[in-house]
């Protein structure tokens, strides 16, 4: 595995690491809501397509079908811009995640003001309030490229929801 790479967007550093614990764990799960370009899903989908969902613009179902894999023992990541993510399905991460216990990892990507141009529906500037006010989910906004690959391997064995929040680059 890579270490840190100067210049290298951490986005990019957790696809690649996303893919590598696809690879190596056959349990591992991607649930995303037409994220996979945004996402940096292309490679994973393209080398392990029967471990990736894709929900299309569905958020709540998303989260839904997240919690449902997680019960079968399955190791998902729910990916999917923070905007959407936090506030379209807030509901179901509270109820089918949080509540439930489910080791969920919800990564919100393209966090905060991310998407400039396409103005404040696709800022999140909520996100890290609305999921402190839910009991259970821990929350982590990776740093550098080294961190976004030590928290997603970490992650895999966490017993408790997660929430990973990424900006676009």
């Amino acid at each position: 595995m890579i270490g840190t790479q100067l210049g290298k967007a951490n986005l990019v550093v957790f696809g690649e690491t996303l893919l590598e614990l696809g690879k190596y764990d056959s349990t591992v799960r991607v649930v995303t809501s037409d994220s996979r370009g945004s996402g940096k899903l292309v490679a994973f989908g393209n080398e392990l397509p029967d471990q990736i969902v894709e929900m299309g613009i569905a958020e709540q179902n998303l989260v839904g079908v997240a919690a449902g894999l997680a019960m079968t023992g399955k190791k998902v990541f729910a990916v999917s811009p923070a905007c959407f993510l936090t506030a379209r399905s807030l509901e179901q991460i509270k109820n089918d995640i949080a509540y439930s216990n489910h080791p969920v990892k919800l990564i919100g990507i393209s966090a905060g003001v991310s998407y400039g141009a396409l103005g404040t529906t696709h800022h999140s500037l909520h996100d890290y309030a609305v999921l402190r006010a839910i009991n259970n989910i821990d929350i982590v906004a990776p740093a550098d490229n080294f961190e976004t690959r030590e928290v997603l391997k970490t992650s895999l064995s966490h017993p408790r929801p997660i929430y990973i929040r990424y900006g676009k680059k």
